[in-house]
């Protein structure tokens, strides 16, 4: 948001999905990619990655339309990436679970997922896309984010079922996901 308390395009989402493709896309790698690298503002938490696209103030009964102008910025993106990289209603990647893991995390963060929103994802290799729309605790803001996370976080596939070193690796990535800050 600007001085003025206006809608505010940080990224266009669209870019940023592009990039992450040639990054992410391209080679099977172990090692988390240098975030600012990719040329986009950008929380770096390590493992994962805020990616602020877009904020608008909430008013209401202003008739300001920022809360329309992001349902648009986020229908439009989340069309270009059921066009671009997949992903449409046919897929089992496209809806975040609300109700557990890093979807509940993000619900209780202030997620938006009534009405037209959804929580997207698109995997991208070892990590995950998810596309958040969220309202800040003080209900003063409201934000569009691609947020980067370890696919583990949201689809959990084990390696060796039923073995004591999987049970182990389970746990480390629910204690990870747990400890992960999704407010920007």
């Amino acid at each position: 948001m600007d001085e003025s308390g206006r809608r505010n395009q940080i990224s266009d989402g669209l870019s940023v999905m592009y990039a992450l493709e040639r990054v992410l896309g391209r080679r099977a790698s172990d090692r988390t990619p240098q975030w600012a690298e990719l040329g986009f503002p950008v929380i770096d938490r390590g493992k994962y990655a805020i990616f602020p696209l877009a904020v608008v103030p909430v008013r209401e009964g202003d008739g300001s339309g920022g809360s329309e102008w992001l349902s648009d910025i986020e229908y439009s993106l989340w069309s270009s990436c059921v066009h671009f990289f997949g992903g449409d209603g046919f897929h089992a990647e496209t809806e975040l679970d609300a109700e557990e893991g890093y979807g509940r995390k993000l619900v209780e963060a202030g997620a938006v997922v009534s009405g037209s929103s959804r929580m997207c994802l698109w995997c991208i290799q070892r990590f995950a896309a998810v596309l958040v729309r969220s309202v800040d605790e003080q209900r003063a803001r409201e934000t569009l984010a691609f947020h980067i996370v370890p696919k583990d976080w949201v689809r959990y596939v084990p390696r060796n079922s039923g073995t004591k070193r999987e049970a182990s690796r389970r746990r480390r990535v629910v204690k990870e996901r747990d400890a992960a800050d999704v407010v920007w």
